[in-house]
């Protein structure tokens, strides 16, 4: 059930909130791009996690790209990012006719026909482009959808965050003890979006390839699907224009069988899904999170690559 942090206090971090949305809601679409490429150039310079970006954009591009071409994905990542925090608690606030007219919807049928099998959708991606809003997109075409998340420890935070995604009829499912939730919701018909591109714990993962490397992913995904039938789309959103984005729904992955080996048939399927979303960082790895520790947890023995 989505439900709002109980807050006492928090006076000032309140009227911060209060602030980013009233400038992110009070600037013209130009003003507030401008602001975003203007704070992300900053943390460029600053070199935010420059060591991890770059760590990751070797490990997956190696010398296919330039150190040159590989700083431009870096400062272009951080950009997009801090225009999608903007966004967010702007983009919540929208009308319909925003929805339908500055944000549509590519390939939705793939969407519509997965809807209309009746065991739920389970809709997976990443942290590509508008991520949250892509979902908060479905939401507001009329599909029943919430958001496997984990809870910010900053209550102020936690509560824009969730009341941005109610705005977007997106519910927030909380990812501590969410199973029960998610096989509810599919069992009503309804949309749960899983990402497969965060670092894991290994008691919360599988290693698969993730962008040539080997990395810790979701394994309930897989998991999930397998219960229930559930048809897996994957999807992404970014901006096309100013104050103007784009839903694009790209494939249903299909389940593929091996119900001799079940371990196998989940590490497959789990594998398909994150290819799936692979596709779309490598045709757009600009606006992909490249300053996550992707790659943090290794298998025994192996070394981490952040490691000084």
């Amino acid at each position: 059930m989505t439900s709002l942090a109980p807050v006492r206090g928090h006076h000032l971090q309140r009227a911060l909130v209060w602030l980013l949305i009233k400038v992110a809601c009070g600037l013209s679409w130009k003003n507030v791009e401008g602001l975003g490429a203007a704070l992300g150039s900053l943390m460029y310079r600053l070199r935010i996690r420059k060591s991890v970006a770059m760590t990751n954009l070797d490990i997956v591009f190696g010398d296919r790209k330039t150190r040159a071409e590989k700083e431009a994905i870096y400062k272009a990542s951080l950009i997009n990012l801090c225009r999608h925090l903007l966004n967010y608690p702007r983009l919540a606030r929208m009308d319909d006719a925003f929805w339908r007219e500055s944000f549509p919807i590519e390939n939705e049928e793939l969407l519509r026909d997965a809807y209309n099998r009746g065991k739920g959708v389970i809709f997976t991606g990443g942290h590509i482009g508008e991520w949250e809003i892509a979902t908060g997109r479905i939401g507001m075409a009329g599909y029943p959808i919430s958001i496997v998340a984990k809870r910010m420890h900053n209550p102020v935070v936690e509560n824009l965050i969730v009341e941005s995604r109610l705005a977007m009829n997106l519910g927030t499912v909380a990812h501590r003890d969410s199973m029960q939730r998610v096989m509810e919701g599919l069992r009503n018909g309804e949309g749960v979006t899983m990402a497969v591109d965060q670092n894991m714990k290994r008691s919360q993962g599988v290693f698969v390839n993730w962008l040539g490397h080997v990395a810790s992913t979701v394994r309930s995904n897989a998991w999930v699907v397998k219960q229930t039938g559930a048809p897996v789309i994957v999807g992404y959103a970014y901006r096309i224009g100013t104050g103007r984005f784009k839903l694009v729904i790209t494939e249903e992955v299909p389940w593929e069988p091996h119900p001799e080996d079940p371990e196998r048939e989940l590490l497959i399927n789990t594998q398909n899904q994150v290819r799936a979303v692979e596709k779309v960082i490598y045709e757009h790895p600009e606006i992909w999170h490249w300053i996550h520790r992707r790659y943090k947890t290794q298998p025994e023995g192996a070394p981490n690559p952040y490691a000084e």
